[in-house]
């Protein structure tokens, strides 16, 4: 009798336990749903090339990227070359002059520029 009884109660929980199957099914598909969004979303504000999500895409870079030491930044990128040449014209390498690539016009490693059609230099 008492195996009757029992047999009763998990007749009778069964479908509680059904219903509890479909609600942790969904809510895992719903965590999974919204973390699958935020990554797209991630990824779109990631590979933005506006400065609004600049401390972000800094963040994404350090991780996933190129370390900030080896990355180029458009605003030190005059300075740089100037102090590159400044460097080596100090360091006692012997100064050079030579045609640019691009008008002929005679170019020293002290210009980061070419001075009469603009080519940068490397």
């Amino acid at each position: 009798m008492a195996a009757l009884h029992l047999y009763g109660t998990v007749r009778a929980a069964a479908p509680l336990v059904a219903w509890f199957d479909v609600a942790a099914t969904a809510v895992v598909l719903l965590a999974a749903g919204t973390l699958l969004g935020v990554m797209f979303l991630f990824v779109r504000i990631a590979s933005d090339d506006s400065d609004r999500y600049k401390e972000l895409k800094e963040v994404v870079e350090t991780l996933f990227g190129t370390p900030a030491h080896l990355r180029r930044n458009p605003d030190d990128r005059p300075d740089s070359a100037t102090a590159r040449s400044e460097a080596a014209a100090s360091s006692g390498v012997a100064p050079f002059s030579e045609p640019c690539p691009a008008c002929g016009e005679t170019v020293t490693e002290r210009h980061p520029e070419c001075p009469s059609c603009g080519l940068r230099l490397l």
